[in-house]
């Protein structure tokens, strides 16, 4: 219980510093603990209640218009890819985790660009609610996608919150339905989410105080972590 507080504390700062990173960190090490099915059922519901937090924080800078836009398409697929979640095999999921890890590695390096514009929004939430659902991909597909529409700064951060409330929404509607939401997994779900709700209080306290530039590295870094620990899972499912 104690590492997952930490595990929470530290995801908490992470997003609230660099917009993304801490829900694929956390998958990627619970999953090393508990497999990768539970550990997407157990990080949705603390990241849930983060991002409510963290978009509560912010709710002055949330971009309504893009928020609404791929929310619409982001929960109806998150609750799909979560009914679907059960029947995929435990190496798939992880696999998946790998593989949405490596896209986000290319974007933080530059060598990847995601911008589908404003019109096609709804279609991209879709596309993004499903694999989240289903390897918790969720932070590196929603925040190229928020910054595709030009948005930056304190306005990015907090509409990429807004939007990962609707995915994580369909999600824990997903994964209620297929049952994975149990009774049993609850300790680990509220210890997490104090952990998270402590890690973006803390951020927020010196968020702007951070040098420009320093964000994309701690993004980055957390993404390199990720990507080995990922690589680690496989293994571990093989």
């Amino acid at each position: 219980m104690l590492l997952f507080l930490v595990l929470g504390i530290f995801a908490g700062v992470l997003t609230t510093v660099a917009g993304m990173g801490g829900g694929l960190f956390l998958v990627a090490v619970v999953g090393l603990l508990r497999g990768p099915h539970e550990a997407l059922a157990i990080t949705s519901p603390a990241l849930l209640v983060s991002n409510i937090q963290r978009t509560v924080m912010y709710r002055q800078a949330v971009d309504r218009r893009v928020a609404a836009l791929l929310s619409s398409g982001a929960i109806p697929g998150a609750i799909l890819g979560g009914v679907l979640l059960p029947a995929l095999p435990s190496v798939l999921v992880t696999l998946l985790l790998v593989a949405t890890t490596a896209l986000a590695l290319l974007r933080a390096r530059g060598l990847l660009s995601i911008s589908p514009g404003r019109k096609s929004l709804v279609l991209a939430g879709s596309g993004i609610g499903a694999l989240a659902a289903t390897s918790g991909g969720a932070g590196f597909l929603v925040a190229p996608v928020v910054m595709s529409t030009g948005l930056r700064g304190l306005p990015y951060v907090a509409t990429v919150s807004c939007c990962a409330v609707a995915l994580h929404v369909g999600r824990v509607a997903g994964y209620g339905i297929s049952g994975l939401l149990v009774a049993e997994l609850l300790p680990p779900i509220l210890v997490l989410l104090a952990g998270l709700v402590t890690g973006n209080l803390i951020a927020s306290r010196f968020r702007e105080k951070i040098p420009a530039g320093v964000e994309s590295k701690i993004e980055l870094g957390a993404l390199v972590l990720t990507a080995v620990l990922a690589l680690v899972g496989i293994a571990h499912s093989a």
